[in-house]
């Protein structure tokens, strides 16, 4: 028997680092038994509504995966789901407060770049 938790949580990790690296491939796999899941979770993210920021996938937008896909999806899958969901929306927020962070100049401060700025 699979541990649900253990594969969430390594399916949250995979979901990190795939964040935290894009384009790299030479990262976690996803687990064999969590690849529906991740199949699932791709399809839905990928249809991501996106205003100030990137929504949450909701429960109407499971549901109607399940529907048109013909495919049910399963109380433990939906909270492997929705777990996935809360680590991108997390990921996203963190990425978010990192852009927004006033640029800091490398060059040291000094009385003539003060007067440079303010003789213009």
């Amino acid at each position: 028997m699979i541990d649900l938790d253990w594969l969430t949580d390594r399916l949250c990790d995979v979901l990190r680092w795939q964040l935290a690296n894009p384009g790299n491939e030479d990262g976690p796999e996803v687990p064999m038994a969590g690849r529906r899941v991740w199949s699932v979770f791709l399809d839905l993210t990928a249809t991501r509504s996106v205003g100030m920021g990137p929504a949450p996938i909701s429960f109407g937008e499971i549901e109607a995966w399940s529907r048109l896909n013909r495919e049910p999806i399963r109380p433990f899958e939906l909270t492997m789901l929705r777990a996935l969901d809360a680590a991108f929306l997390k990921a996203a927020a963190e990425r978010s407060e990192e852009g927004d962070k006033p640029a800091v100049s490398a060059r040291p401060f000094s009385i003539e770049l003060f007067d440079a700025w303010f003789a213009q």
